[in-house]
């Protein structure tokens, strides 16, 4: 070959192909999603794969829509309106999908037991006559306005030795909780963060029996709540998904590994008026996908209904994701 095609061949590289072997490099595809949250601590792996880019890493650009409550997140994840969002309690979850007999796709969970308390019990500070559980036979106890709270104060009190109608059970919303308590228009809390921790904080209230008192009335860790998936993104974009919940993995594992540095990614999601409490909060815990399956599931589903948290069960066949092959 003369030197003159060679340089002529070497032209044809510049402007096409000379060498089919040589890998051509292309910029990562990036997927754009919504996911919702809730501004609690419940949604803490969101906040610590979007603070940390563990997102992106996944090859996912989110936007984040923030809900106050968990309640319209899930209500609009079960309608479509957002397809993907979390974290919510699995009461909320159940109780919302059996209305409309909805489906939804779960995927992880986070897990009261004693070392990573998500409600708590509280009596006034000072008040040495409410010494234990078994101490509020005839007082007035205020929990945030569910069914859930008020099923398992009654599990709490049971185990304790007192009939639950030896308690009055006043619901009470929960900006409204902590000046309650300090009037005396109750005699315990049980509630949850953020009120519970900005209670004690201000002096206004102290914890009060075990310090997981649903685990401990139950004796077994709480299937607490988990993240929502709707089946059209599942059926659509199934390698999506995968790379959702691979991202959350990876945030459950850092929370595991960084509670405090966790903690600190959370605070520029929840309320200006709770961020002076975030370092406060108790370590939290999550299963990551691979260890919570339709069995985990359907264990939680049946302790709802024989604490009278659900009034029926449900088939949940299916209904878990994991993050190497959600179906």
């Amino acid at each position: 070959m003369t030197s003159g095609s060679i340089a002529a061949l070497c032209w044809l590289v510049v402007l096409g192909s000379c060498d089919s072997e040589q890998p051509v490099s292309h910029a990562p595809e990036i997927d754009r999603l919504t996911i919702g949250y809730s501004a609690l601590r419940i949604s803490l792996p969101i906040f610590v794969a979007q603070e940390r880019r563990i997102f992106r890493e996944h090859g996912l650009e989110v936007e984040l829509r923030r809900y106050e409550t968990a309640q319209p997140l899930v209500e609009e994840v079960l309608d479509g309106r957002v397809l993907a969002g979390g974290f919510a309690a699995l009461p909320i979850i159940f109780t919302a999908a059996a209305r409309g007999d909805s489906e939804v796709r779960l995927g992880l969970a986070m897990i009261e037991d004693a070392e990573h308390p998500v409600s708590y019990l509280l009596r006034r500070s000072g008040d040495a006559s409410l010494d234990s559980v078994a101490a509020l036979r005839g007082r007035r106890v205020g929990i945030l306005p569910t069914i859930a709270y008020q099923r398992w104060l009654e599990a709490i009190v049971r185990e304790a030795g007192v009939d639950p109608s030896e308690v009055v059970i006043v619901p009470v919303a929960p900006p409204h909780q902590t000046a309650t308590l300090e009037g005396g228009g109750v005699d315990a809390l049980f509630t949850n963060d953020p009120v519970a921790t900005a209670t004690i904080a201000a002096g206004v209230g102290e914890r009060v029996g075990p310090p997981a008192p649903v685990p401990s009335a139950t004796h077994e860790p709480l299937v607490f709540g988990s993240f929502l998936v709707h089946p059209r993104l599942l059926a659509e974009r199934p390698d999506l998904v995968r790379r959702l919940l691979a991202a959350l993995d990876d945030a459950a594992a850092l929370i595991e590994s960084d509670q405090e540095g966790a903690r600190r990614a959370m605070t520029s999601y929840v309320r200006a008026s709770e961020r002076p409490f975030v370092s406060r909060y108790p370590d939290a815990r999550y299963l990551q996908s691979a260890h919570f399956g339709d069995a985990e599931l359907a264990g939680a589903v049946r302790s709802m209904v024989e604490l009278g948290v659900l009034d029926r069960g449900r088939d949940v066949t299916g209904w878990t994701l994991h993050a190497e092959a959600p179906r």
